[in-house]
């Protein structure tokens, strides 16, 4: 007996190695990580605003010393839809000349399934010295968790380097040539350090930038009380700076702060306690953030501050028009990838106008931002039309109205707001990109007006968002009877069309490896069973 014994032995020994095998498997495939290649298909200049920046008639751009810009990388993983998996990854190299600057690592997060799906790590070289951004792919079995899908695809997305010159040049050439560039990329820049003898471009008497989304939780106290929402985890953050030359323009100077009613931008709020107003004796154009010298001043001391009544518009009136001052607030923000704007005004006590810039004539100037914080990425291919609902008074959302949307070929479809006042279409084919969707209330929800106006929007430009905002309808003083009554709801399922594939699934991180673990482990148990039968027997036989 004791031969079958040593049978057993080996045959236990022979299942051990064959679950190494297989957990060995499963090891490479997930180490099979990829350097992702012809991923970035351009690279856009933008000032601190967001705003994009363009060349002049040489080509070339006009920037400034020490002052921070920003480079936009757009990435497209489309040439490797259905093969990618979790530690793939791409890198854009830097080039010297350039200097990294306030940059921080950041996760770029799937807006449809809230899953961070990639991780971007910034790693400056030094002044002048350029650097290498790198973004990796992680959580994918997370996301088609999410999506109830078995392959990842149309990943695609954005992300900004901030950098500045520290030094002039003249009309330098910047080669970007890394493999994740679709094609080389060359930059022209014509850097200069201005005075105030050889600035071109006069001299500055007000500013505003920022909007840019910052992951900051708040709470409201004051938008509460005029029945908005009152708290939320990401702002749109906002810089102005007033009197930047130091001119006197006089006592009682005023701002003018006013967030624009547009259907092509998000609706948003100042969040008044956030408010926060500084005497800047060293400000200039380049400053962005609180100098050591900067004094906070006391409201009804040395400014006076007034607001409308759903706070989207504010005036400041400083008492001394001769000081400098720096202004910062936040607003509540969509962090969706809506636009923002916000706009602003200087008059002096007797109601003249200031002008932007000592040699322009503008007198307003609104700053534009993209709401969404460090980056963006999306994992899908699918364009549809959105609209957004909102109180005209309290801006809270608007849940039930009934809008119908039509597509250039004259096809409609009907969708409704749901309790965040959202409401999506289904996926539109993408022979429709670039073309215009009529948008018009069909039925308003209760207590509103219905909407005459009919909107359009242009399918995949500006995420195809449409802002709009509902009037509440007079309310009427009536003794009434309350009856609660059970509305019966028809909730239309739209079955999305997916398509067969025949060939073997892509390698996502997950997948075949969880197969190779389940088929190892059984083999283990397996073989710890023979083992133990095997010890039993000779135990029985020495007895």
């Amino acid at each position: 007996m004791k031969i079958k014994s040593k049978w057993f032995g080996l045959f236990a020994t022979l299942l051990m190695i064959l679950s190494l095998v297989f957990f060995g498997n499963t090891s490479a495939k997930a180490a099979e990580a990829k350097e992702l290649q012809n991923v970035i298909s351009g690279l856009e200049l933008l000032d601190q605003s967001d705003t994009k920046l363009s060349p002049d008639a040489n080509g070339v751009y006009q920037i400034l010393t020490n002052r921070a810009y920003k480079l936009r990388a757009v990435f497209d993983l489309e040439h490797y839809n259905g093969d990618i998996q979790n530690g793939d990854f791409f890198k854009l190299e830097v080039p010297a000349e350039i200097t990294f600057y306030d940059n921080h690592d950041v996760e770029l997060v799937d807006l449809a399934t809230n899953v961070p799906i990639a991780d971007a790590h910034f790693e400056g070289h030094g002044d002048n010295q350029g650097g290498t951004i790198t973004v990796t792919l992680k959580n994918l079995d997370q996301y088609l968790a999410a999506k109830g899908a078995d392959t990842v695809k149309e990943v695609k997305g954005t992300l900004a380097l901030n950098f500045l010159y520290k030094k002039n040049v003249s009309n330098q050439p910047v080669t970007f040539d890394s493999p994740s560039l679709q094609t080389t990329i060359i930059q022209t820049y014509n850097v200069q350090t201005l005075s105030e003898e050889t600035d071109p471009i006069g001299k500055e008497n007000f500013a505003k930038i920022g909007g840019q989304a910052a992951n900051k939780a708040w709470t409201s106290a004051k938008l509460e009380a005029a029945g908005s929402k009152a708290s939320g985890q990401y702002v749109s953050e906002w810089k102005v700076r007033v009197n930047t030359s130091g001119e006197n323009l006089g006592d009682n100077l005023v701002l003018t702060d006013t967030l624009p009613s547009d259907p092509t931008t998000a609706s948003i709020q100042y969040i008044p306690e956030s408010l926060v107003v500084y005497n800047a004796p060293s400000m200039t154009e380049s400053t962005s953030g609180k100098a050591a010298d900067f004094v906070q001043l006391v409201e009804g001391t040395d400014y006076t501050v007034n607001w409308n009544s759903n706070y989207t518009n504010f005036t400041i009136t400083f008492k001394d028009g001769s000081k400098k001052y720096y202004v910062t607030y936040d607003t509540t923000t969509p962090n969706d990838g809506s636009k923002v704007q916000n706009m602003v005004s200087v008059a002096k006590a007797d109601g003249t106008l200031v002008t932007r810039r000592t040699n322009t004539t503008e007198t307003t100037f609104t700053a534009s931002a993209t709401s969404l914080f460090s980056g963006t990425i999306e994992a899908s291919s699918a364009y549809t039309v959105k609209v957004s609902k909102v109180d005209e008074k309290t801006l809270n959302p608007v849940a039930g109205a009934v809008y119908v949307i039509t597509d250039p070929d004259g096809n409609t479809v009907e969708v409704t707001t749901d309790a965040e006042g959202h409401a999506v279409s289904p996926q539109f084919d993408e022979k429709y990109a670039g073309k215009e969707f009529k948008i018009k209330e069909k039925t308003a929800p209760e207590g509103y007006e219905l909407d005459e106006t009919e909107y359009t929007v242009t399918l995949g430009q500006d995420r195809s968002i449409l802002h709009v905002k509902d009037t509440p309808k007079e309310e009427e003083t009536t003794t009434t009877t309350r009856t609660t009554t059970t509305e019966e709801t028809t909730v239309t399922t739209v079955e999305e069309t997916s398509t067969t594939i025949t060939e073997e699934l892509p390698n996502t991180g997950t997948g075949n490896q969880t197969i190779y673990m389940v088929i190892g482990a059984l083999l283990v148990v397996a073989a710890v069973g023979v083992l133990v039968f095997a010890k039993k027997k000779d135990s029985d036989e020495d007895k």
